[in-house]
C-alpha cells in the first residue's frame, strides 16, 4: 500500500508541474498569439519579396551575359543534381571551362548532350542555355506565391477572427437595464 501512495503522490506533482509549465508557457507566448496573424502575414511577405528577388538576381545574370556574351556549343556532363547541371565548354580564348555553379535554365537536359550556350566573357563561370532567360522562372515563381498565399492568406484570416473571437469574449456585454434612479438619455418627464 505504501508504494501505491508514493507512486500516486510522484503523479500528482509531475501533473501539478505539467499544468504549472502549461500555464508559463502560456503566458510567455500571449503576445506572440495576440500578434499571430500578423506575423504569419510578415512571413508570408519575407516569402515573396524572396521569390521576387530570385527572379531579379536571374535577370541581372542574364543582362551580364548579354553585355559581354560569348556563344559556343557545350557537352553537358554527368554528376549533376536537381540543382545544377555541369556543362564542359572551350571559352573563345581557347580555354577548356567546367563552371562550378553549373549552367543556368537547366530544363530537358542530359548527360553526353550537345547543347548551344552563351556565357559572359569576362565571367566565363556565369553560362545560360542560348535562347533562355529569366523570363523561365516566372511561372514557377508565380505558381509558388500563389501556393504560398492559398496557404497563408486564409491561416491568417482565421488567426485574425480566433482572436477577435477572444477578446469579444473578455470585454463585459454594456449595462442595457434602467435603474429607478437613472434614466435613459431623452426621456420625456
Amino acid at each position: 500500500m505504501d508504494l501505491r501512495a508514493t507512486v500516486d503522490g510522484r503523479f500528482r506533482a509531475l501533473r501539478a508541474g505539467a499544468r504549472t509549465a502549461w500555464d508559463v508557457t502560456g503566458t510567455a507566448l500571449a503576445p506572440v498569439a495576440r500578434r499571430a496573424a500578423g506575423i504569419v502575414v510578415g512571413i508570408g511577405l519575407v516569402l515573396s519579396v524572396l521569390a521576387v528577388l530570385v527572379l531579379v538576381g536571374a535577370a541581372r545574370n542574364d543582362a551580364s551575359i548579354s553585355a559581354d556574351e560569348g556563344t559556343t556549343v557545350a557537352e553537358v556532363l554527368d554528376g549533376g543534381d536537381a540543382g545544377h547541371t555541369f556543362v564542359r565548354f572551350t571559352a573563345s580564348d581557347g580555354a577548356v571551362l567546367t563552371p562550378a555553379t553549373g549552367v543556368l535554365y537547366p530544363r530537358g537536359l542530359e548527360p553526353g548532350q550537345y547543347v548551344v550556350v552563351e556565357y559572359d566573357r569576362s565571367k566565363p563561370e556565369l553560362v545560360r542555355v542560348a535562347g533562355r532567360s529569366w523570363t523561365e522562372g516566372l511561372g514557377p515563381v508565380a505558381l509558388g506565391v500563389v501556393g504560398l498565399w492559398v496557404v497563408l492568406g486564409p491561416t491568417a484570416w482565421a488567426l485574425a477572427r480566433r482572436r477577435r473571437a477572444a477578446e469579444a469574449a473578455t470585454v463585459p456585454a454594456p449595462d442595457d437595464d434602467v435603474t429607478p434612479d437613472r434614466e435613459p438619455v431623452g426621456a420625456v418627464r
